[in-house]
């Protein structure tokens, strides 16, 4: 078995239980029905649930569009961000202890660090500039999802795009810098796999 699906094996067993601890936790803590609700609405979850579901395909040896570079491209940039922005302005808010360290761990550190491992070992060359609004239709459709979701029910998941806790231009300023972050990863790695390409992986 190739290296890569190997790394892939290993990030879908970590990812899909780290997604059953944290979906385990969810509802006991809250109930089945908010629990579900609660668990669909963060974008680490949903990032997670993509790069489990490609990281399954890869590994038993699948082709197609779900382990295409377009979707690797779509994945890493996703769980990178995801890792970026929780350590940035997330993981200082609290403590989790437990299990619950356990899944926060796995979610917000474990997988993005093995989905570049698996990315940089799988095959380069390409990706293409025109590719980068393939990885930012991701959060881009999460934004619109999260802010209708809130409107309705009042929760979002992140404070930094809950309209209730700043004005329209922080609000807008919050969500116009997190789309940025998602534009360099995805930059830097389209960079990166165009040079690998040229060198022959």
């Amino acid at each position: 078995m190739r290296a890569s699906r190997l790394v892939a094996a290993g990030l879908a067993v970590a990812a899909w239980a780290g997604l059953v601890l944290q979906y385990v936790l969810l509802i006991h803590l809250a109930g089945v029905v908010p629990g579900s609700w609660r668990f669909v609405g963060f974008f680490t979850i949903l990032s997670n649930i993509g790069i489990a579901t490609m990281a399954t395909a890869i590994a038993l040896g699948r082709t197609g569009l779900l382990t295409g570079s377009r979707a690797r491209l779509m994945g890493l940039t996703a769980i990178v961000t995801v890792g970026f922005v929780y350590s940035l302005l997330l993981r200082s808010l609290w403590n989790p202890v437990g299990w619950a360290k356990v899944a926060d761990m796995v979610l917000h550190d474990v997988t993005p660090i093995l989905t570049a491992l698996l990315w940089a070992l799988m095959p380069h060359g390409e990706l293409r500039w025109g590719d980068l609004k393939w990885a930012l239709a991701p959060p881009a459709l999460y934004l619109a999802y999260s802010m209708t979701r809130g409107a309705f029910d009042g929760w979002y998941p992140y404070y930094f795009l809950n309209p209730a806790l700043q004005s329209t231009a922080e609000l807008a300023i919050g969500i116009a810098s997190t789309l940025f972050v998602f534009a360099t990863i995805a930059g830097s790695a389209i960079a990166i796999d165009m040079r690998m390409g040229r060198r022959g992986g």
